[in-house]
């Protein structure tokens, strides 16, 4: 399967997300999207985030549930530890080395420099821009 990854704090989720999850499954013919509330990023430091979670993760299960193809994935949210998008995509990599994921980033968090990073790992592992392939 070819699967994009829509990470973020989606705090709140909104038609930008949807918006741009809907143009990657499209533009790079995706089988599914999945939206992964992040439950410790490293660009933020509020404590609130991590109380909030539960109401983020509904928030987007709300938001995605009339697509079909949009799947929330609980991976992030359910670690303790700061999660790493690059990290993310290395497990999906090796756990599920069948399938193809592409990772979908909004240009808000493209040029901070915790995700500059990633996307240079990221890209390391991969067979095309913006994606691991297994």
């Amino acid at each position: 399967m070819r699967i994009g990854i829509m990470g973020g704090t989606f705090d709140p989720i909104h038609n930008g997300h949807l918006m741009l999850g809907e143009y990657a499954y499209q533009q790079f013919h995706l089988d599914e999207v999945w939206y992964m509330p992040n439950g410790n990023p490293p660009h933020k430091s509020n404590p609130e985030i991590r109380k909030d979670l539960q109401d983020r993760a509904e928030m987007t299960r709300l938001a995605i549930e009339e697509i079909p193809y949009f799947r929330l994935c609980t991976y992030e949210m359910d670690r303790k530890e700061t999660s790493y998008s690059y990290q993310t995509m290395e497990y999906f990599k090796e756990t599920y080395p069948q399938d193809e994921f592409y990772f979908i980033i909004g240009a808000d968090s493209l040029f901070q420099s915790g995700n500059l990073e990633m996307s240079g790992k990221t890209s390391e592992n991969s067979g095309h821009p913006g994606s691991i392939s297994g």
